[in-house]
């Protein structure tokens, strides 16, 4: 009876911990420029730089909760300042794509964006996303060449 009960509480808690991990939260950098760390201390090794409008999944945060252990789109893992993070909705280029003047294959290619290029999202047309940069260019593009999110969840 004792070890049935102690494996009830230990599947009611798997249970319980799988479902409050199964949706994914998102931010993305709202500077102009951020490191990702190694470790949550700003004395750790810079692992990578992110960019503004750079959306990351958020994977869990630091004992002091200054700090964010955040993933890429690639799949790259590190330790940002809570101070980086906003919630705009944001998306980065999985592979060179085209940027086009409307939300459609056939339409012009405004501008062509390389691999990790970061977009501001606008809104959603089909399977089309209106986007931004940094520097204000805007225009559509695929949403199968993206990965961010639309909407932040926190």
């Amino acid at each position: 009876m004792r070890n049935t009960f102690k494996i009830l509480i230990a599947l009611f808690a798997v249970f319980f911990t799988v479902n409050a991990n199964a949706v994914a939260k998102y931010a993305s950098i709202n500077l102009k420029e951020g490191n990702v760390r190694k470790c949550a201390n700003t004395t750790c090794a810079i692992k990578f730089k992110v960019w503004k409008y750079t959306p990351v999944e958020m994977l869990g945060v630091s004992q002091d909760r200054q700090w964010v252990e955040v993933k890429d789109f690639e799949g790259f893992n590190g330790w940002v300042h809570k101070d980086l993070l906003g919630k705009t909705p944001a998306l980065s280029v999985k592979t060179d794509a085209n940027v086009r003047t409307a939300p459609n294959a056939k339409a012009k290619v405004a501008w062509v964006v390389e691999k990790g290029y970061t977009l501001k999202f606008l809104k959603k047309q089909g399977t089309w996303y209106k986007v931004t940069d940094d520097a204000g260019t805007s225009g559509w593009i695929s949403s199968s060449v993206v990965w961010g999110f639309l909407k932040y969840t926190k």
